[in-house]
């Protein structure tokens, strides 16, 4: 069965969300320093060029970090959605749930569920993790094995369809 990309959830990592703020606060202080710059602010006459270095310099460490961070999530999100468009998956069998307590979110821990595939060409495991979840879905898993799409050319990028065996989830926060 083929689904389109646009069925899919792809998750966003830690590095695209940190990339999503860290590009607007480099541009912002990159613009400050040169706003403070430009309007000569400060008391002695070489502020205006220290307010510049340093405003400057750290909007510019912070924006390129952000986009390099933005450049790495697209290229994640990219590999996967060649893996969902290819077609390729395996059966991989559900492990296990865990819960991602480094990466609470509003003072939730996500949730990740674990999935094990062996391959039977070459006898090797393979490990594989969902996209996180702001919900615990033990109790809500619909089977024992979930669908694994491979991204052939390169066999670090998957996409587990966590969705394709958990129902419709609607969560209600008070």
């Amino acid at each position: 069965m083929k689904y389109e990309t646009g069925d899919k959830k792809l998750g966003m990592s830690a590095a695209g969300i940190v990339g999503l703020i860290f590009t607007p606060l480099g541009a912002l202080f990159m613009t400050l320093g040169v706003l403070f710059h430009y309007f000569d602010i400060g008391d002695e006459p070489e502020d205006p060029v220290i307010i510049l270095a340093v405003f400057g310099s750290l909007g510019l460490i912070f924006f390129v970090v952000g986009l390099a961070l933005l450049f790495y999530e697209s290229k994640r999100r990219a590999g996967m959605r060649r893996a969902i468009d290819g077609g390729e998956y395996v059966m991989a069998k559900i492990a296990g749930v865990k819960q991602l307590n480094n990466q609470q979110r509003a003072g939730i821990a996500p949730y990740v569920v674990e999935c094990h595939y062996i391959d039977p060409d070459t006898g090797e495991a393979h490990v594989y993790f969902s996209r996180c979840l702001r919900f615990n879905p033990s109790d809500l898993l619909t089977a024992q094995e979930v669908p694994v799409y491979l991204d052939r050319m390169n066999d670090k990028v998957y996409f587990v369809d966590i969705d394709a065996v958990l129902p419709k989830v609607v969560i209600h926060n008070q």
